[in-house]
């Protein structure tokens, strides 16, 4: 519902400003609770459709080698904000980098565990930032290992280190995990929502996560796994098609814009050298399928 007035009539203004008033606060009105859920369910639908048809048509435009992109059409743009208008902040990734800049990966934090003793008892700042960031995964406390620590020092593999650390994040109460580090309730959303995505496209992903040549659709999907149940209908070549509209990123929603532009500069371009993007979301399944 959507209203519009220009003046300045006292008499108006009222009368508007009342109207409004019954609208919004008025129990009999038709906007209750349950009707915003139906309208929301009946948005998600569509606007799904919408942008599928609009990838659709963006394929069929034939592009020669060496001219420029076709520019992007009003309709290109409401297919960018639909998708990205759901967008959760902060935008969080499909591997273990949610500590700091010192341990960003699975080997990372096996080495650090390898090597506890000297961390522990250490008082550079190099140890102090290690076992800081550490706490912040749940594998240490101060100077002692968590019991999750533990575990994971004596893992024979990285594999095995990540089904370990994805059992702990599914598996601890959301108070407790962010009295620990709020991030991580962010990798049980990211992770949660790559599994709800397309075979197809989940596939794609942990068959490529080291593939640079792929490297633009990959993050694209990462991306996407930061956004609600809309996504979960596109195919990969929606996201294929989808991924070049995202080089003019001033064109998608204003309040995730700065994310996504420090996303594509900074931990978005990071860590795909590492086989974290495959064995963190394999190890998150294999979590699940134990609980």
């Amino acid at each position: 519902m959507e209203a519009g007035i220009l003046g300045s009539d006292p008499t108006g203004l009222r009368t508007l400003n009342e109207w409004f008033n019954d609208l919004f606060r008025n129990r009999s009105s038709q906007f209750t609770p349950e009707r915003l859920l139906e309208m929301e369910e009946a948005w998600r639908v569509a606007a799904t459709r919408r942008t599928q048809a609009r990838l659709r048509v963006r394929r069929a435009l034939v592009v020669p080698a060496g001219v420029a992109p076709t520019p992007l059409e009003p309709e290109d743009l409401d297919a960018l904000e639909d998708v990205f208008a759901t967008i959760q902040l902060p935008i969080g990734l499909l591997n273990m980098d949610y500590a700091g800049n010192n341990i960003r990966n699975v080997g990372r934090v096996r080495e650090v565990l390898t090597n506890w003793n000297s961390v522990r008892t250490a008082t550079s700042g190099a140890a102090s930032k290690q076992r800081s960031e550490l706490k912040l995964l749940g594998f240490a406390d101060g100077r002692e290992l968590t019991e999750l620590g533990r575990a994971a020092s004596a893992a024979g593999s990285r594999e095995e280190v990540a089904r370990m650390w994805c059992t702990w994040v599914q598996g601890t109460a959301e108070p407790e995990m962010a009295a620990i580090n709020k991030r991580l309730l962010v990798a049980k959303r990211v992770f949660t929502q790559f599994w709800e995505l397309q075979p197809e496209v989940r596939d794609y992903f942990l068959a490529n996560a080291e593939s640079p040549a792929d490297r633009q659709t990959l993050q694209t999907i990462e991306l996407l796994c930061n956004a609600r149940d809309i996504v979960q209908g596109l195919s990969l070549d929606d996201i294929q098609t989808l991924t070049p509209l995202l080089g003019q990123p001033q064109q998608v929603p204003q309040f995730v814009r700065a994310a996504i532009a420090d996303y594509q500069d900074n931990k978005g371009m990071r860590g795909w050298d590492f086989p974290d993007r495959r064995i963190v979301p394999v190890a998150w399944r294999q979590a699940a399928e134990m609980a």
